[in-house]
């Protein structure tokens, strides 16, 4: 079992406090009775695998483990984005992923409450089991963490995608969205205070506003300017089919291929629900892929690729007629498929301005994919 070494020759010397935030020590009392100075690495970095050890030693219950892991238990790195790190931890037979916020939960995109409460509303099967919410940094990690169940698979690039599992995600969409509401909006949200509609229009223009805000540079380009125009124009004209929708359902809200583990030939599971709400389904399919698509996020598919899938999905669904038909579906994925693709060109385009410690193999994946989608939407929209 691995001892307890804080304090006690532990080095610090390179750790790098966590993005953007964390850059003093907080102290706490480890339950083996030492008060210890955090002083807070990047939740990627390796020293975080004794911190986890250590933790799961002395409290297994705060990292939803009901034993303390022994010497063959594993604890690795799963890999990290923009606002967190995923760390695998085993137990004997318990394994949990452990999500540690990198950077301050003010600045997370979505609050993390808001998944952890999606979570619990996931059908089995289809997600990780919401098991510890902590957004304190005031605790042995030193910094904000979620834990849930460890979901099996692995992310799959486009060109490894069958029709078959296409077929299989589309079914497991529809299982997602068994569940219905008669308004829209965030998870933790008092129903009476959801929206009646999806507005997708409202929606791009409330996004063009915080752009504006946070990063004028990106919204003056003249190539941005010129389509922020075009496509709220083609938001607005396509609302009306939006308004007809007549009930709603609990959405992941960012699947895209990484978000989607596939085990065997056809199972289908789905992680990092950060964006999860009460939305329109459609939402969900169209972020699988469509014309406009940038590896290794989307499925390049043709219309009549688009088409079949929803026809799968609505077979497979128990609210087919307050859906919408295939036509309304088509309509919703293509401008969910614009708004997200042209949104995120924004973001991409923002990490190549104001992050010099971007990799070159970075740089050149959203410099490349940033210009892609702008050259597609300004042939769609001239």
């Amino acid at each position: 079992m691995h001892r307890c070494s804080w304090g006690s020759g532990v080095s610090t010397k390179g750790v790098s406090p966590v993005q953007r935030g964390h850059d003093i020590g907080c102290r706490t009392r480890c339950d083996c009775g030492q008060t210890v100075l955090m002083t807070p690495a990047r939740p990627e970095h390796p020293s975080m695998a004794d911190r986890l050890v250590h933790l799961a030693g002395q409290a297994p219950a705060a990292l939803g483990l009901g034993s303390s892991p022994g010497d063959g238990d594993e604890v690795r790195l799963l890999g990290h984005g923009e606002s967190f790190a995923a760390w695998l931890l085993e137990a004997g037979e318990q394994r949990v992923v452990v999500r540690i916020a990198r950077r301050p939960v003010e600045e997370l995109p979505r609050p993390m409450q808001e998944e952890f409460h999606g979570l619990s509303l996931v059908p089995e099967g289809i997600g990780p089991q919401a098991l510890v919410l902590e957004e304190s940094v005031d605790n042995p990690l030193g910094a904000p963490y979620m834990v849930v169940g460890f979901v099996p698979g692995r992310v799959l690039p486009p060109g490894q995608w069958t029709p078959g599992l296409v077929q299989a995600h589309a079914q497991q969409m529809a299982r997602l969205h068994a569940q219905r509401f008669d308004r829209c909006g965030e998870l933790t949200t008092p129903e009476e205070e959801r929206r009646e509609t999806v507005d997708i229009a409202g929606q791009f223009a409330a996004g063009l506003e915080w752009w504006s805000d946070n990063h004028p540079g990106v919204m003056n380009e003249p190539d941005v300017t010129r389509l922020a125009r075009k496509v709220g124009a083609y938001l607005q004209d396509a609302q009306k089919v939006f308004n007809r929708l007549e009930s709603f359902a609990l959405i992941h809200g960012d699947l895209l291929l990484p978000n989607i583990l596939v085990e065997g030939e056809t199972g289908v599971r789905y992680i990092d629900w950060e964006w999860s709400e009460i939305g329109d389904p459609a939402q969900d399919l169209a972020y699988l892929g469509g014309r406009i698509t940038v590896e290794p996020w989307h499925l390049p598919m043709t219309r009549a690729q688009t088409r079949d899938l929803i026809e799968v999905y609505l077979a497979a669904s128990e609210h087919r007629a307050a859906t919408g038909t295939v036509e309304e579906m088509m309509i919703r994925c293509d401008a969910w498929e614009v708004y997200e693709r042209f949104l995120t060109s924004l973001h991409h385009r923002s990490l190549l301005a104001g992050r010099p410690d971007l990799t070159e193999q970075e740089r050149n994946l959203y410099a490349s994919a940033a210009a892609h989608v702008t050259r597609e939407l300004g042939r769609r929209f001239g």
